[in-house]
């Protein structure tokens, strides 16, 4: 009896509790914070790897065969043009120069006595004492002896010059590599004695796709007050450590034609290198921009979400009602994103708090002062 009256009244409690309306507390709408999207001042770039190359690069060889008897620079130090590098042994070729000054000697001896005998028989050959085949004999003999000491003069400048050779010389002036042969070691015109670079100034390659190119010349051709011509494009380059070399550059070179196995075109730029503290073979990376600022609309890098759709920003509407808008994006400019279509300027987007929020909810905005951007710190 007892659990029958407890089990009615356990039941007539929930029924009243049923009965009792239970009412929600609102929530407060999120708190977001907006910015108005503005048009900034930006400086259409691009930016591609390269890898940077000396000016001149120089295998150093011998243009004769010899012993070499003396280095005379220290390695890697900067050397001057026509700087003494090596000395090979002499005594060959200053017998040689010896041998041609005796030749010449006797061709000169030679041809004296012809032009003497020549002399005479001109004298004689008027009054019938000598033949005209005399004559001609002599005369054969004089030009014989003038062109054997052409030939020994020829041949004394050659030795000479072989002479010269065993002295070697830099030919430009530059930066000098390790020593690639020992004293002692005989080397020939084929033997590689060092490398020598010239590394001011100095070139970075790199390629650009076929599409890049035709934007590139695409700008030119709508942008004559901006730029002229490809050379005059602002040239900057950010080494392997991030920092931005402080020297600026310019395109001085775009090959003829395209690499059918990349699709790529070499271009190349160049730069000054006052200290040398740029060597080759070094890996940097060209930003390459106009040299005067346009307008563009840009947003924080921060705003921009992705889906299925695209990339989409939260637009802030009517009665603080966000919307989902699918935007364009062009180049970024630092942590700034350009938008090319789905904005207009003056529009609200969320800026942060994106997390608490979705399409056709209704927000708090805090709206956010805009930072002017620039264009001489896009990097």
């Amino acid at each position: 009896m007892k659990g029958i009256t407890l089990c009615s009244l356990l039941l007539c409690l929930g029924l009243v509790a049923c009965g009792k309306v239970q009412h929600q507390p609102e929530r407060p709408a999120p708190s977001v914070q907006v910015l108005a999207v503005s048009a900034q001042p930006v400086r259409p770039s691009a930016e591609f790897v390269g890898r940077t190359q000396a000016f001149e690069d120089v295998h150093i060889q011998p243009q004769v065969s010899g012993q070499v008897i003396q280095r005379h620079f220290t390695e890697g130090d900067p050397v001057e043009k026509d700087e003494l590098l090596y000395s090979l042994d002499p005594e060959s070729f200053q017998a040689q120069v010896a041998q041609a000054n005796a030749v010449l000697a006797q061709a000169n001896a030679a041809r004296d006595v012809a032009v003497i005998n020549w002399e005479r028989g001109k004298r004689l050959h008027p009054e019938g004492v000598i033949s005209d085949t005399d004559m001609d004999e002599l005369t054969s003999r004089k030009l014989q002896s003038e062109a054997q000491v052409v030939q020994a003069s020829a041949a004394l400048d050659s030795a000479q010059l072989q002479l010269e050779y065993s002295q070697v010389r830099a030919p430009i002036a530059g930066r000098i590599s390790a020593a690639l042969v020992s004293t002692g070691d005989l080397v020939t015109p084929q033997t590689t004695l060092a490398t020598l670079v010239q590394v001011d100034p100095f070139w970075v390659t790199f390629q650009a796709s076929e599409r890049q190119m035709a934007a590139m010349r695409t700008f030119l051709r709508n942008n004559p007050d901006q730029v002229s011509k490809l050379e005059d494009l602002e040239v900057r380059l950010r080494l392997p450590d991030g920092e931005m070399y402080e020297q600026t550059g310019f395109v001085d070179f775009v090959d003829n034609r395209v690499d059918v196995a990349t699709g790529t075109v070499s271009v190349r730029a160049r730069f000054t290198n006052p200290d040398a503290s740029i060597l080759p073979g070094m890996y940097a990376t060209l930003v390459i921009r106009s040299q005067t600022a346009e307008s563009q609309l840009l947003v924080p890098q921060a705003s921009v979400q992705e889906d299925q759709q695209g990339r989409y920003v939260m637009v802030l509407g009517e009665g603080n009602m966000v919307q989902k808008r699918v935007v364009t994006l062009g180049q970024r400019f630092g942590v700034q994103w350009a938008v090319i279509d789905g904005l207009e300027a003056g529009e609200k987007i969320v800026v942060e708090g994106l997390q608490k929020i979705r399409p056709g909810a209704e927000v708090n905005p805090v709206v956010q002062e805009v930072t002017p951007f620039s264009a001489d710190e896009q990097g």
